[in-house]
């Protein structure tokens, strides 16, 4: 009975953090300062920037940096990080010579997106204007 309870417990956690959700945030909007730790959605296009630099600086699991854009072929972007790994809202391993469609990237449901869908991420901002640093700790992938 105790492993049970345990295990619903465990079952519960992992579905409240499944489905975080953020303050939704015009994309031009999303670099300000005002956001700043603050867990928002926007939505866009991903790409890889034509290669991805994955790693673990600071210690934790290992995320990937893409960026996002707007529309594509935007110049302006947000930086993107996505964590490592074969489940839900999660960047799968790549190896060294990738090409773009050898990138799974998956969404809140586990389902690999195309890199050409809009996609809508939830997570927690980091910004410094003075340094023109931007980029979101993706928590939730969704498509559009």
């Amino acid at each position: 009975m105790r492993k049970q309870i345990i295990f619903a417990a465990l079952v519960g956690l992992f579905a409240i953090a499944c489905n975080t959700t953020g303050t939704p945030v015009e994309f031009a909007k999303a670099c300000d300062i005002e956001n700043e730790k603050k867990t928002i959605e926007v939505s866009g296009f991903l790409d890889d920037k034509g290669s991805l630099f994955c790693s673990n600086i600071g210690g934790g699991n290992v995320k990937c940096g893409f960026r996002l854009m707007e529309n594509k072929g935007d110049e302006k972007t947000i930086g993107a990080d996505i964590e490592q790994g074969s489940s839900a809202n999660n960047v799968e391993k790549l190896g060294s010579g990738y090409k773009k469609e050898d990138i799974k990237v998956r969404d809140n449901g586990g389902n690999i997106i195309n890199m050409a869908d809009k996609v809508k991420l939830t997570g927690q901002m980091s910004t410094e204007p003075k340094m023109n640093v931007c980029f979101l700790k993706v928590s939730k992938i969704e498509k559009q």
